[in-house]
């Protein structure tokens, strides 16, 4: 064989080798590419299976509130949260849900109650003093500004001039927070103090949330989720139209006696002497049923003739006292009025019914002390007097601030995938305030 056909022989085969390596690439590249997109898909699967989970979650609890709504359970104070936390766990195909908030150490089931925290929207300057140690008066000054509808900034705080100077211009809402994050843009402010630890503001603590410097937010690592301004207050609470019961608030101003010896269980005379009251004094007010007996208050409502003796009328019993409070109002309320919730004695903390200046650490503690020896909670207002320490005319100082009932909660569910342990989270808003039952915000994350 010729030296010129053993070189054709070589490059043949190095040529030929050269394709096989060529192609085995390609091979491995598509293999790759194949494998990648494969696992691109199972992981866009399992994120689907986590996700219908995390939403599962959701519409069960949306299913009990509406359904605990149609059907008040009157005789607890806790069973409408004892039902939604039945429902806070469970499982679909391929995946599981969970529903938790964080309480000092620990996740415990169930979504949050609004009406656990103080509404911004109704704080005084005075009861906005009490939130240490962050609060000053100029924040508390620039706060007030931002909610109320004029343009006269308080001694410290700060109105539209103010923002407009800003590098990035704003306007002032001049109407009630939508939301506590809404409070990082006031005058003075600081997110890490609105946030503290709980950054996704979602209530729990997460990972990030308890690593120390490792990663944002800055945090003690402790185990326990200091959330600062936003374990404190919120802006989510509402108040409703309708009564502990579950029916639609009776206006005093345009009812009838037979109408409230029916809801409240009264006698005919005191039910006119209510229906009296609310119709000749001007100045009535709920806490007026409080203070005062029904014999004085019908003595202001219709003034006796000289020489002429009336009738004693008995007074309101707590019972009866408490669902005066709970089932009426005076005057109706304004159509699609937003009303910012009240404190909801029975799932606040200790510590949060003592940022209200109205309410002492030793009657915060006995209040606390009352509803623990409840195992239904307190049902009533009228509930309150049977702590030790409250009597009518402290109740006529916290009522205004205090309710019995929850529209407002928020819905954190965490969907997890079976076999790749991917989890979807939902934050569902939801606002039982009104039937249908509303969403108000969803976050996906």
């Amino acid at each position: 064989m010729t030296r010129q056909a053993i070189h054709r022989r070589g490059f043949a085969t190095l040529l030929v080798f050269g394709i096989i390596v060529f192609g085995a690439l390609i091979v491995s590249v598509m293999q790759a590419s194949a494998y990648a997109q494969a696992a691109a898909g199972r992981e866009a699967m399992a994120r689907v299976r986590a996700y219908w989970a995390a939403r599962a979650g959701v519409e069960s609890t949306i299913a009990r509130l509406e359904y605990d709504t149609e059907n008040p359970l009157g005789q607890s104070a806790f069973a409408e949260m004892d039902n939604m936390v039945a429902v806070a766990e469970g499982d679909v195909a391929g995946a599981s849900w969970r529903i938790a908030t964080t309480d000092g150490k620990q996740e415990v089931l169930g979504p949050a109650d609004a009406s656990a925290k103080l509404n911004i929207n109704r704080l005084t300057k005075d009861q906005l003093l009490t939130i240490e140690p962050f609060m000053t008066d100029d924040v508390a000054d620039s706060i007030l500004d931002w909610i109320d509808v004029d343009e006269d900034p308080n001694p410290l705080g700060a109105e539209t001039g103010y923002y407009q100077s800003l590098e990035h211009p704003l306007v002032p809402r001049n109407a009630p927070m939508r939301s506590l994050a809404e409070m990082e843009l006031v005058a003075g402010t600081d997110p890490r103090d609105v946030r503290g630890e709980d950054w996704n503001l979602n209530g729990l603590l997460d990972p990030n949330e308890n690593d120390g410097d490792a990663s944002w937010p800055p945090d003690n690592a402790d185990g326990v989720l200091d959330a600062s301004y936003s374990g404190l207050l919120t802006a989510l609470s509402v108040e409703g139209t309708q009564s502990v019961s579950g029916q639609t608030k009776i206006d005093l101003s345009a009812t009838d006696p037979g109408e409230l010896q029916e809801r409240l269980k009264v006698g005919e005379d005191q039910a006119q002497t209510i229906v009296d009251y609310v119709a000749n004094v001007d100045t009535a007010a709920m806490r007026d049923f409080i203070t005062r007996d029904l014999n004085q208050l019908a003595q202001q409502a219709i003034p006796p003739q000289p020489g002429q003796r009336r009738r004693r009328i008995e007074n309101l019993s707590p019972e009866q006292l408490g669902a005066l409070l709970d089932e009426t109002t005076i005057g109706p309320p304004e159509a699609g009025a937003y009303i910012p919730g009240k404190l909801n004695v029975n799932t606040c903390a200790a510590e949060v019914l003592e940022y209200l200046p109205q309410i002492t650490p030793e009657t915060a503690d006995a209040i606390i002390g009352e509803r623990s020896a409840r195992p239904q909670g307190f049902t009533s207002l009228g509930d309150l007097l049977a702590v030790p320490g409250i009597g009518r005319r402290q109740l006529a100082a916290i009522y205004e601030l205090l309710t019995v009932r929850s529209n407002v909660y928020v819905v954190t569910s965490r969907g997890r995938d079976a076999k790749t342990g991917i989890e979807v989270e939902i934050r569902a808003t939801l606002d039982r305030s009104s039937l249908p039952l509303v969403i108000q915000e969803v976050v996906v994350r």
